[in-house]
């Protein structure tokens, strides 16, 4: 049995939340970029995209590095809580990123319906006028951000474990015991 507390795992939680932040923040990228450069009137506005990626980069690593500081600060007493687990802290995370990589696979494969079908319903539409090179500014950045959402959630599905071990090997220079 390994030992664990409330403090461990809240540190596991809150770097789960930052890779799913980060998953987020790389599929939304696409869908920014091609509504700039639709916006008329809006000068720089990849930069200003560029800008605000980076900061929600800043963020996450930031929430990354720092998940125990913030841990301590939201628990009053962060040894207090303990309990047996046959589960390590890096197995926790493995699980984690296991799950969020669930959630963006099962959510790229809805947007891919989504996707399959309005490409459907534009070429429907290809009869009554509508223009086929319109297809890359109203439907290639969604399948694009919908493709890496799939590619990003399957490696995460697949590779939780050995995410985390890589983790911990970065962070700490050694393996976690398992």
């Amino acid at each position: 049995m390994i030992r664990t507390n409330a403090y461990t795992l809240l540190c596991v939680a809150i770097r789960a939340a930052a890779v799913y932040s980060l998953v987020a923040l790389i599929v939304a990228l696409p869908g920014q970029l091609q509504a700039s450069a639709q916006m008329p009137g809006v000068e720089h506005s990849a930069s200003w995209i560029a800008a605000l990626a980076l900061t929600g980069l800043i963020v996450i690593a930031l929430l990354w590095i720092y998940a125990d500081k913030f841990a301590r600060l939201a628990l009053a007493r962060p040894q207090e809580h303990s309990f047996d687990s046959d589960l390590a802290p890096s197995v926790w995370l493995g699980l984690a990123i296991s799950a969020i990589g669930a959630w963006h696979l099962l959510a790229g494969l809805i947007d891919g319906v989504f996707w399959a079908i309005r490409l459907l319903a534009l070429r429907g539409l290809r009869n009554e006028g509508y223009d086929p090179a319109q297809y890359a500014l109203d439907v290639w950045p969604g399948v694009a951000a919908t493709a890496m959402q799939f590619a990003l959630g399957l490696v995460c599905l697949l590779r939780g474990k050995g995410l985390a071990r890589w983790v911990q090997r970065m962070r700490y220079g050694r393996h976690a015991a398992d």
